[in-house]
């Protein structure tokens, strides 16, 4: 069975296209989507997690898999992003169309593997001082998925985010005025220890984020996106270089590349706040 967030990054691709249409228009662009890009599982994927490959091997999508299109497109309606009906004579259910708000989610959106170029451009949108290193190592994360090199790509994802985690502790260094902390964040840089980094970095921030120091719209989901980040780092270093110990799935990597942009956003944001204030 496709992942739930992976059909609705298709959905919301497919309203890109056609802001208005309905219901089963949607299932068959996301079947094509899905064709088009090899999402489809593999059959040991399948058999791995007991899912019947009989649908996938003719490439279409299965029933649960039509049935959590149906789910996306309620989540959408509820959260405002479509509305139901399409003009004055269809105006109900199963005709649907993106709202003034759903257009500009659908705007922000990153591009996908597909477009790598795009993907590159989209984060510089986000973040316009992003640190070349990043860039390039983002860009050939997103060549190696779309050539189906999933371990490679995760290798080149978790190198991208090391480099911004680090450049995030290396800002908290300069803007901390305690020189016994100053000292340890360089030992810190300087022997790159995830955990104690990660610790490091939450520690610091947490207090500034619950006491509104540093704005909420720049620290917003500021946990939760360093935790993917740290997620990414952890694939590269132990999944993708001992692929005994794990597996470096295409759902995984595909839920990756869409997280970070904005991960990479919410750190440019804060290391422009710690340049400017002392802490």
């Amino acid at each position: 069975m496709i992942d739930k967030k992976i059909l609705r990054s298709l959905v919301l691709d497919v309203f890109k296209k056609t802001p208005n249409t309905q219901v089963i228009s949607i299932i068959n662009d996301v079947e094509m989507l899905v064709r088009e890009r090899d999402l489809f599982p593999s059959e040991d994927e399948c058999m791995r997690f007991k899912v019947d490959y009989h649908d996938y091997r003719q490439k279409h999508l299965n029933p649960a898999d039509q049935f959590t299109i149906s789910e996306v497109i309620w989540d959408l309606i509820a959260e405002r992003i479509i509305t139901p009906g399409i003009d004055r004579s269809n105006v109900n259910f199963p005709f649907v169309s993106l709202t003034s708000y759903g257009k500009n989610v659908i705007s922000r959106s990153a591009p996908h593997y597909y477009d790598p170029e795009g993907y590159i451009a989209f984060m510089k949108g986000i973040a316009p001082d992003l640190d070349p290193v990043i860039a390039q190592y983002a860009l050939e994360s997103v060549n190696c998925f779309k050539r189906q090199l999933f371990f490679a790509s995760a290798v080149m994802l978790g190198a991208a985010a090391e480099k911004a985690v680090l450049l995030l502790l290396e800002a908290i260094g300069k803007s901390i005025n305690d020189k016994r902390k100053k000292e340890e964040i360089i030992q810190l840089l300087e022997r790159g220890r995830l955990p104690a980094i990660y610790d490091e970095i939450l520690d610091t921030l947490s207090p500034l984020t619950r006491t509104s120091v540093i704005p909420y719209s720049i620290h917003q989901g500021c946990t939760e996106h360093l935790m993917s980040l740290f997620e990414m780092i952890r694939v590269q270093r132990n999944d993708a270089v001992h692929p005994e110990a794990g597996i470096v799935s295409k759902e995984k990597m595909f839920l990756s590349l869409q997280a970070l942009p904005a991960a990479i956003g919410m750190i440019y944001g804060l290391i422009g706040w710690l340049e400017s204030n002392s802490i």
